[in-house]
């Protein structure tokens, strides 16, 4: 038994893996080769259900061009069936999703994140909760490769098409590669819309209050370093109209806030540790810059949302569901005190993203059932500039926001 648990290894070797295979589609014509090409996939689940591009060799070879990373390198293992992502693996589902070569460095990145132990994608994949990935980018390559910060961040935006094409890509990942397809390896009850393209977008850098850092700063990243930071969440809700003008009317904007963000806690204590993030606070720059400007900080924020979107006690009280699951909670979380939902007020997330009008912020509750976000450096290609080039000369000038 010893030697079992010292001199065990795996048997599968992750470190290489067999190159993807190959279909051979034939049609009168192009598009009638596309069609068969759909229904092919749909036949073997291996589409999300609506129109994929052709990953043919050429196109894939031409999207690996987006990273100096062997195409067998394996980026990790995808669970719940264990297959292994590769850079190649990668490469075609973003072919399929209608990715470009400037987008293989987020897509790693963001799958490298999804694979950290942290996350526990294998219940990410297989809950019954409608769950999915968050990935935020910070850094110049976010405006590069034309990701959204501003208005319609969350999509979709023609004019900023890397969100859903990269989103769609990991959703494929998520399903070609790791099994989760609805009632086998996913036992979503009910999915959603949300899933086809999941959610990636670019923090509002540029709104940002000089007194508050940006995500990948709180995380400890160089400002002007490429970061994907994921998560995973189960629901969204408007947050409308938020005032800041005065503190008089900020307070009770952030009682709001605070409202909705304890209004649904299930997920919040699926998993009690001291990472835990309950979710992610979206603000646009002029309810940020507002309250900047009132004296407010980022931590404070942080704190005043922490304080006041407590859970009362007669609410666990009378929530088995909840009360049951405070033997794994947090010690802070005595008999009789209201119950936080996290540890500390710092593990609240708050991204500035969106429009520059400031009528409404956003909350993205966690899904089941990471223990905390991860963040991964992006990896740039030597030929990074010949790509931006590109894509300059096939998409136009930059978009100004």
């Amino acid at each position: 038994m010893i030697s079992g648990f010292t001199a065990w290894e795996p048997r599968i070797d992750v470190k290489q893996s067999e190159a993807p295979g190959s279909i051979v589609v034939e049609g009168v014509d192009h598009l009638e080769s596309i069609a068969k090409m759909n229904l092919a996939l749909l036949r073997n689940r291996w589409s999300d259900g609506l129109p994929v591009v052709p990953a043919t060799r050429p196109r894939v070879d031409a999207i690996l061009n987006g990273t100096d990373l062997a195409r067998d390198m394996v980026v990790g293992r995808i669970l719940p069936r264990g297959g292994v992502a590769t850079v190649e693996s990668l490469a075609i589902n973003l072919a399929m999703a209608g990715g470009r070569p400037e987008y293989l460095p987020v897509l790693i990145a963001a799958m490298r994140g999804l694979t950290d132990p942290s996350m526990r994608q294998q219940m990410m994949q297989s809950t019954t909760g409608s769950v999915c990935p968050v990935v935020i980018v910070n850094g110049p390559v976010a405006r590069q490769i034309r990701l959204n910060s501003g208005y319609g961040c969350l999509g979709p935006d023609p004019a900023h098409p890397a969100g859903g094409s990269i989103g769609r890509a990991i959703r494929l990942v998520l399903q070609n590669v790791g099994g989760a397809v609805p009632g086998a390896g996913n036992m979503s009850i009910y999915g959603g819309p949300s899933r086809y393209a999941n959610f990636v977008f670019a923090e509002d850098v540029a709104g940002l209050p000089p007194d508050w850092e940006p995500l990948h700063v709180e995380r400890g990243f160089p400002a002007a370093s490429n970061v994907a930071t994921v998560y995973a969440v189960a629901s969204t809700a408007q947050l409308n109209s938020p005032k800041v003008s005065t503190e008089k009317v900020a307070l009770p904007s952030l009682d709001r806030i605070a409202r909705v963000m304890a209004a649904d806690y299930g997920n919040v204590f699926s998993s009690c540790n001291d990472a835990k993030v309950p979710g992610i606070v979206l603000l646009p720059r002029g309810i940020a810059r507002g309250l900047s400007g009132l004296g407010w900080s980022k931590r404070r924020v942080k704190a005043y949302l922490w304080e006041h979107s407590k859970i009362p006690w007669s609410v666990v009280r009378g929530d088995y569901y909840l009360y049951i699951r405070k033997a794994d909670a947090w010690p802070l979380l005595a008999d009789g005190e209201p119950w936080p939902l996290a540890p500390r007020a710092d593990n609240i997330m708050i991204v500035v993203a969106g429009g520059e009008q400031s009528q409404h912020g956003y909350w993205m509750r966690v899904g089941c059932c990471p223990f905390a976000p991860a963040s991964s450096q992006i990896e740039l290609p030597a030929n990074w500039d010949r790509l931006l080039e590109h894509a300059s000369e096939e998409l136009g000038p930059l978009p100004a926001t």
